[in-house]
């Protein structure tokens, strides 16, 4: 009786992992097609041009104190709400728009995460972390946090054109 009740899970187990070992197999060959349409589209995106979908969005926060704005080409969102619940929305002008991507064909992007800040107010409540961030397709380029009103060198033209766009599209 112990022979045959070992037989029979020896039995099932074994076909059991075969099923295992056909479901990863299949696993595997499932993954590999998302991979190529992704590099499809972004063969498409190339295609289109580098400039597929961009946006600049900068974002500064501290304990009572949040700014929020996002520029791409065709629109402007600003919040001063932690949330993003009170959005407010205008159209981007055109000569804004391009001097954005004057400033933007200047920097090296894959350069953003090392960054370093030149002041270090904001380790101790002396300035609101603030992060720029460039949104291309469905990639996005962040910058480590910096003081609000003091961001690095070499994204520091971009940063006040796109608080300074902020400030203009308020005013209106």
């Amino acid at each position: 009786m112990k022979f045959l009740f070992s037989l029979v899970t020896l039995v099932f187990l074994t076909g059991s992992c075969n099923s295992q070992k056909q479901a990863a197999t299949n696993s595997k060959a499932s993954d590999a097609e998302p991979i190529a349409q992704k590099q499809m589209m972004t063969d498409k995106q190339k295609a289109i041009g580098q400039n597929y979908d961009v946006a600049v969005i900068y974002e500064a926060r501290s304990r009572g104190f949040a700014k929020y704005a996002y520029i791409s080409e065709a629109k402007i969102k600003l919040s001063n709400d932690r949330g993003l619940q009170n959005m407010q929305e205008y159209k981007c002008d055109k000569s804004d728009w391009e001097e954005i991507e004057q400033l933007l064909n200047s920097i090296e992007r894959k350069t953003f995460q090392t960054l370093k800040a030149p002041t270090d107010k904001r380790l101790y409540d002396g300035a609101a972390h603030a992060t720029l961030s460039i949104k291309q397709g469905d990639v996005v380029y962040m910058t480590p946090s910096f003081d609000d009103g003091f961001p690095p060198k070499e994204i520091e033209k971009l940063v006040n054109k796109v608080l300074a766009i902020a400030e203009k599209v308020k005013k209106q």
